[in-house]
This record gives C-alpha cells, structure tokens and sequence, in this order.
C-alpha cells in the first residue's frame, strides 16, 4: 500500500510533464513570407510605396493576412497553406496591382510580385445584379454602367459578355484553372466569351451617357418584386420597369419580355443559355470597345471564335488589343473556388456574392455587388471607386439591389 502511495505523485509529475509537451505540440505553425515587389517604370520608388498594401488570402481556410509595403517589401507571418496574394495601393494618376496566385508556404519563402501601373476607366460597372432568388428565379439580373468622369461618354459600340469558365475536359467544377490560362495570362491575349454576347449599337455618338450618371440594362425590364409567389417562392428585391436598356432576343429564351418603347441592345454572338446570364454564384463579367471596326462585323467573322482547349464548343474571343473599360472577376464564395480568370492587368483583385453561412456561395440569394463609393464631387455627383481591384473597389459578400439609386454616402 505504501508503495502505491509513492507511486501516484510519480505519475501524476509524469501526466503533467506529459501535458506541458503537448501543449508546446499544439502551438500554432507559422512561416515568414518575404514579399518583394517591383515598381512599373511610371512610378518611381520614392513615389510608389508609401501606400502599397500585400493581402494574402488562404484558400484553404478563407483567412486573410494583411501587411504594409516598407521600401518595397512586405513580411507576413502565416500558417501553412495555400495562398492567393495582391498586392494594391494608388500614387498620384495611377492604380498600382499585382497578383501572385497558388503560393505554397510550408517553409519561410519568398516571391517577387512585379507591379502594374493602370488609370481609372470612363465607363464602369456601377452594381451588377444575376444571382436570383429562390426558387431559381433569375429572370431579374441587371447591368448599371457609370460615367465615372465630368465629360459626356458615349455607349456606342461597346461590348458586354460573361467570361468562360474554361472547364478542363470532363470537369464541371469551378475549383480548376481556366484551360485557356497560363498562371494569370490567357495564352494569346484574347478574352473568351460565352454565352450571348452583345454590344450597344450606334456610330460613335448616338447614344451618351452624362457625366456622373449611370444606365440601367435589365435581363427583363419589368417590376421582378410584385411576381406571383407560390409556397417556396421568395420576393425579387428589384423593380426594372425604369431600365434605360434591355436584354431581348427574338425566339430566345421563353421568359423573355419586350418591352415597346425601351432600347435593346444588340445581340451579336450565341452559344447556348438565355441573354448574358452569368451564373448565378458568380462568373466574370466584362466591358469592351474594339479598338476600330464594328462588333457586328468582327462577329462574322471566324477569326473571331475559338474552340475551347481539349473541348469542342467554341467561345467568342476578344481581340488582344481591345480597350478592357471594365472588368469584375467574379467567384464563388468558396474559398477554393477563388481562381483569378481576369488577367491582373484588367482587374488584381476578385468579388462575389455570400450565402448566409460562411464561405456558402451566394446563388439564389437576393444580392448584387455594389461598387463602393470614394467620394462626391463639389455638386454632390457620387466618384466611385476605381482601383483595378475588384476586392478593394465592391463591397464583398454582396448587398441589397439598388438599380438606378445615385448612392450619398461613401463607403
């Protein structure tokens, strides 16, 4: 009995000593990430780093890591994982981005992320609205495109279209990179669109858009919020019917409505699927202006199709030298799905729409990305913000539709 007394102290040291062990065990892994970036030749170092921010996103966990750009350096202390990495921040007339995608950290490393120097557009995309409500209704989207400058604009010629997921053979699933992409880059410059795409039509100046002042383009230009509900219907959050545009093909999708007395815009290229219906937990989205000729007739012609790498549809290619206006790079909410199909130079960063649980993708869930507000001018007009970075300049997750609403706050 004695013996055993002595015993339970010994074991008790042991299990504690055993305890202090484990717990130095379960501490957090970290490893330091060196990010040394390299300024455009527009910008200067003295003038080019002062505001210059390294985000890094795990794709693994969702988590986001932020650092300040010293000199032309960064250091990130992170956990083990999978990173997604853009570099943002704004000098004097330019938007400085770079992005750096799939970057393992199981050790310290470090990368170099060389920087693009970019201006602010003319024409924006104000809000853009296509993830429906339920029950799989999305006869509601809307484009609303901003003259985010003090001069008129003009809406001629420019064309709209949803990019191509550029699924590898055999695969569905939006957690692959594009098969038309090398790292960031399509490989001959030229964007590939899907769906329907379409331009608006006129010769020049036929149709302006006045400073500070936005267009609404409805799917359907009628009022979504008063629809017949049946038992497991939800209310659509928008009323079209004050579109200035709309989306109308003859003999195209059955739900489509043409309304009299509203423009449409012009359909000059067709796939498969209804209008430019991205889907509806996020593709991206982008505006275009060739740099001469007429959309119609650069359409016609077969030099401006392409069929897809290991596949056999074909996608309407944008020239490599055509003037990008905008552009969103939109995901899915699943942080695995965060794969950059807009090259960094048309837009660094990435946007999408949230389901109500964490990292649950926002289809059918009622919201819009909404671009986020700098500032007003001396009259009250609303300057939206413009950076290149889709991931600094919307307002992530999503919101509520505001189609036409001139916001009067900033964000």
């Amino acid at each position: 009995m004695r013996k055993f007394l002595y015993i339970i102290p010994v074991l008790a040291l042991i299990l504690g000593l055993a305890s202090c062990s484990n717990s130095d065990d379960d501490e957090i892994i970290r490893h330091t990430l060196t990010v040394d970036v390299t300024l455009p030749e527009e910008v200067t170092a003295a003038e080019g780093t002062s505001n210059l921010v390294v985000t890094a996103y795990n794709t693994q966990n969702a988590e986001k890591s932020v650092a300040q750009v010293v000199g032309t350096q960064a250091i990130l202390s992170l956990t083990p994982g999978t990173y997604n990495l853009t570099v943002s921040g704004e000098m004097n007339d330019f938007n400085l981005n770079g992005v750096q995608t799939g970057v393992q950290l199981f050790k310290d490393e470090a990368v170099t992320i060389p920087l693009i120097a970019t201006v602010g557009s003319s024409l924006i995309f104000k809000e853009v609205y296509f993830s429906g409500v339920n029950d799989f209704y999305f006869q509601d989207a809307f484009y609303e495109i901003y003259n985010n400058t003090d001069e008129v604009q003009y809406l001629d010629g420019i064309i709209m279209g949803v990019v191509d997921f550029g699924f590898p053979a055999n695969t569905a699933t939006k957690d692959h990179e594009s098969v038309w992409m090398t790292g960031t880059t399509y490989a001959d410059g030229r964007y590939p669109l899907t769906s329907h795409v379409q331009c608006f039509p006129g010769n020049g100046t036929d149709y302006p858009i006045q400073p500070r002042t936005s267009v609404v383009i409805a799917a359907n230009p009628i009022n979504h919020s008063t629809r017949e509900l049946s038992e497991a219907d939800v209310a659509s959050p928008v009323d079209l019917s004050n579109a200035d545009w709309q989306l109308y093909m003859d003999g195209g999708f059955p739900a489509d409505t043409k309304i009299d007395g509203i423009p449409a815009m012009t359909f000059i290229w067709k796939t498969w699927g209804r209008e430019m219906m991205p889907a509806t937990d996020g593709q991206p989205i982008i505006l275009a202006r060739l740099k001469s000729g007429n959309p119609i007739d650069y359409a016609a012609d077969q030099n401006s199709l392409a069929t897809i790498p290991g596949g056999s549809s074909q996608c309407f290619m944008l020239p490599a030298d055509c003037i990008i206006l905008d552009a969103i790079d939109i995901v899915p909410a699943s942080s695995d799905c965060h794969i950059k199909r807009i090259m960094p130079k048309d837009d660094a960063g990435m946007a999408w729409f949230s389901g109500d649980e964490p990292g649950k993708n926002g289809d059918y869930s009622g919201k819009s990305l909404r671009r986020k507000v700098a500032g007003f001018t001396l009259d009250g007009k609303a300057i939206l913000k413009d950076t290149n970075n889709s991931s600094n300049d919307f307002i992530i997750g999503g919101s509520t539709p505001t189609p036409g609403v001139m916001p009067t706050v900033a964000d």
